[in-house]
C-alpha cells in the first residue's frame, strides 16, 4: 500500500480533492463526499471533512510511521470495490480520536480508510484479521 499520499491533495493550487465513499463512513453513512487535506507538512496527520457541511470532520493519520508492524490484509471482496486499482495506488489512513490529555488519544487500526489516489474512491474496511485494536494508543509510553 502507498504511504506517500501526495496525490491526494493538489498543494500547488491549494485545491482540495473530493474523496467519494459510496457507503459513507461508519456512523455517517449518508455523507458520501469528503475533503481531505494535510494538517502537517510530514503528511502523517490529515483532516477528512464533509464536503458539503461542517460535520463530520475526522482527524486521520498515516498509520505506518506510528505502528511499525501494521500490515492490514484486506479481503478481495472489499478490494473489488476499487475495480482494477493497483495496490500501489491505494493509500491507507486510520481515524484518530484526539483527547485533551494527548496521552489518551487513540487510533482505530481495525477499520482503516482506504483511498484510491487515482479515482478518489474510498471505503472504510473493517478488518477480519483482528489482532488490530479499535483503540490503539497514539502516544506509547516509552518508559
Amino acid at each position: 500500500m502507498d504511504t506517500n499520499h501526495s496525490e491526494l491533495q493538489n498543494t500547488e493550487t491549494g485545491v482540495q480533492n473530493i474523496i467519494h465513499f459510496e457507503e459513507g463512513i461508519l456512523g455517517f453513512e449518508d455523507i458520501r463526499e469528503y475533503l481531505l487535506y494535510h494538517e502537517d507538512e510530514s503528511g502523517i496527520i490529515w483532516n477528512l471533512q464533509a464536503a458539503h457541511c461542517d460535520v463530520p470532520s475526522f482527524v486521520v493519520v498515516d498509520p505506518y510511521p506510528i505502528v511499525n508492524d501494521y500490515h492490514p490484509v484486506f479481503p478481495e471482496s472489499e478490494l473489488a470495490y476499487f475495480g482494477e486499482a493497483d495496490a500501489e495506488n491505494l493509500c491507507v489512513l486510520v481515524v484518530a480520536v484526539i483527547k485533551p490529555n494527548l496521552n489518551e488519544s487513540v487510533i482505530n487500526l481495525k477499520a482503516p480508510i482506504v483511498i484510491d489516489v487515482n479515482t478518489k474512491k474510498a471505503k472504510q474496511i473493517i478488518l477480519d484479521n483482528t489482532e488490530y485494536p479499535i483503540r490503539y494508543k497514539l502516544f506509547r509510553d516509552n518508559r
